[in-house]
């Protein structure tokens, strides 16, 4: 099991919860929860929507990036609705700008086609090396 601080809104927090069953969340809405929760307890990975806290995501992935504490914490950078970013050069850009910033991946579940939400689980999973969810 994984303590994983999850960075979105409401919406897309919700689907996240469900794809992350069994690991210990940290959910944040914005910025400056984020940070306290960063400060307050160890975190093994960031899964971040592109819709936190108003887009804030690259805000986000700066500050975990500009810390040394921090530096460390893989982070993911996650497109959860289809509507949020409608062309393909739009994510695109984010995917490659999250990359870029020091993220370890961008994963869109728009994108996943048979079951998003188990192939996201399974990518986020693989992410983790093996740390298995408990349950």
């Amino acid at each position: 099991m994984a303590s994983i601080l999850v960075a979105a809104s409401a919406e897309p927090s919700a689907i996240l919860q469900r794809i992350l069953a069994g690991h210990d969340l940290s959910l944040a809405q914005t910025m400056a929860q984020a940070e306290g929760l960063l400060h307050a307890r160890h975190v093994d990975l960031i899964v971040c929507a592109i819709v936190f806290d108003e887009s804030k995501m690259f805000d986000l992935l700066g500050l975990v990036k500009s810390r040394p504490q921090w530096q460390g914490i893989p982070f993911v950078g996650a497109r959860v609705r289809g509507d949020i970013l409608r062309s393909q050069k739009a994510v695109q850009a984010a995917a490659f700008t999250c990359l870029e910033l020091g993220a370890v991946a961008f994963l869109d579940i728009a994108e996943y086609r048979v079951d998003p939400e188990r192939e996201m689980r399974d990518a986020i999973d693989r992410l983790l090396g093996g740390r298995a969810p408990a349950g």
